[in-house]
């Protein structure tokens, strides 16, 4: 049954709030199963399941499913499924510690409200009990800037971030048309390879913070104005590592950062 029809049947209509974009490209479906590397002893976190696109063929190839979806009437929709491989969790991911009940290797595969992108990929990012592996269906322009390179307008505090977590890559793009309701953007599936050991503490994040918060000023006066650094220290440090004295903080390499931190210290 279509989402359109589930929904008739529900009379119920998408919640915008909720980025309640439901996708429809069986296409689409496949290559998000694909890029995941699923196998019959993987266990799934899948966060914002809504009408079951992508859950029902995640429980057809994985050992268990674990959806968590902050609308309760979605939520109570699927627990009606009796799905045997399906444990359904009314929430908000971002509260929940889905990890408790986990003891073991676990991946997340997700099509994701936009609205909760970066907060989720922070909390991912600093679990204690990491994903081995994670494919989410995300909006593409954040795609773009979560894998920017330097020099690029769209790189930004998040870029660092998952630099400093993860691998990241674009998997594909996904149309405006796959989804129902239709979307006012396209959209890209990612995939994040996170790293066994953090890069995390390698990084002055109050730096890079500031650095991206002022990122059309220069980085020097960027971090003169947050954090006090001196001006002249800044730009020699760029100067030593062959950028402008007027580098701004997107023309900074996650190698730079690294080599800011020692030079300023945290």
């Amino acid at each position: 049954m279509s989402p359109a029809n589930i929904l008739r049947e529900l009379k119920k209509f998408p919640n915008k709030l909720l980025g309640q974009n439901f996708l429809v490209d069986n296409a689409a479906i496949v290559d998000i199963l694909d890029a995941a590397e699923l196998g019959g002893d993987d266990v799934v976190v899948e966060i914002g399941p809504g009408l079951g696109s992508l859950t029902w063929p995640l429980t057809q190839v994985v050992k268990r499913v674990i959806a968590i979806e902050a609308d309760h009437e979605f939520a109570h929709y699927l627990r009606l499924k009796k799905a045997r491989k399906l444990t359904v969790v009314a929430g908000d991911a971002l509260k929940i510690d889905w990890t408790i009940d986990l003891e073991g290797a676990y991946k997340i595969v997700a099509n994701i409200p936009y609205s909760i992108t970066s907060p989720l990929l922070r909390k991912i990012f600093l679990l204690e009990k990491k994903p081995e592996l994670v494919v989410l269906l995300v909006q593409k322009e954040l795609a773009e800037r979560i894998t920017a390179q330097e020099g690029k307008s769209d790189r930004g505090f998040l870029t660092i971030l998952t630099e400093a977590s993860a691998k990241a890559t674009i998997v594909r793009k996904v149309p405006a048309g796959s989804f129902y309701p239709r979307p006012r953007v396209t959209s890209s599936v990612i995939k994040l390879e996170p790293y066994e050991e953090s890069k995390m503490d390698l990084i002055f994040w109050p730096a890079v913070e500031a650095g991206f918060r002022h990122k059309r000023q220069t980085l020097a006066n960027a971090l003169n104005k947050d954090l006090k650094t001196p001006k002249l220290k800044v730009a020699s440090f760029l100067e030593g590592q062959g950028l402008s004295p007027l580098a701004r903080a997107q023309e900074l390499s996650f190698e730079h950062w690294q080599a800011l931190t020692k030079k300023i210290g945290k």
